[in-house]
């Protein structure tokens, strides 16, 4: 369910599958490991919108991406795409591997959420421990 940002804000009870999309900026940390793995990989800039930004709601309607958990060591990324029209703020979210995958291997991809940045309803910071088992594991999703 695509829904504009101030909709979307007000789902603060049931905000598990909100995944924010058209007014994400650019990842240098992506990049920085993309270059890594395919060194003539380099990133473009992206024209801004300030317009009305848009979120996925997969709560009550969703694909398989709602299987594919959390990880703070992704091996997978999460990208913006457009290939049906033009519209900058309401992208196609895809997800491309970050590596060799090999089979039976769990795909995990990192939701990006800033600690301490997502607030219930009554605007008190809310916190979701992640127990994803990487090394690199923050403890906290937000």
């Amino acid at each position: 369910e695509v829904l504009e940002d101030k909709e979307a804000e007000q789902r603060t009870g049931n905000d598990e599958y909100l995944f924010d999309i058209g007014n994400n900026k650019t990842n240098n940390t992506l990049w920085d490991g993309l270059s890594t793995l395919i060194p003539d990989s380099h990133s473009s800039s992206c024209e801004v919108v300030n317009d009305v930004g848009f979120t996925i709601d997969a709560a009550q309607f969703g694909n398989v991406g709602r299987f594919i958990n959390h990880s703070c060591s992704p091996n997978l990324y999460a990208q913006n795409v457009l290939y049906d029209h033009h519209d900058i703020r309401i992208p196609h979210v895809m997800l491309f591997a970050a590596e060799n995958i090999p089979p039976l291997q769990e795909l995990s991809y990192d939701y990006n959420y800033m600690i301490d940045q997502v607030r219930d309803s009554d605007g008190n910071i809310k916190k979701k421990y992640c127990y994803c088992g990487s090394v690199e594991c923050t403890g906290r999703l937000y």
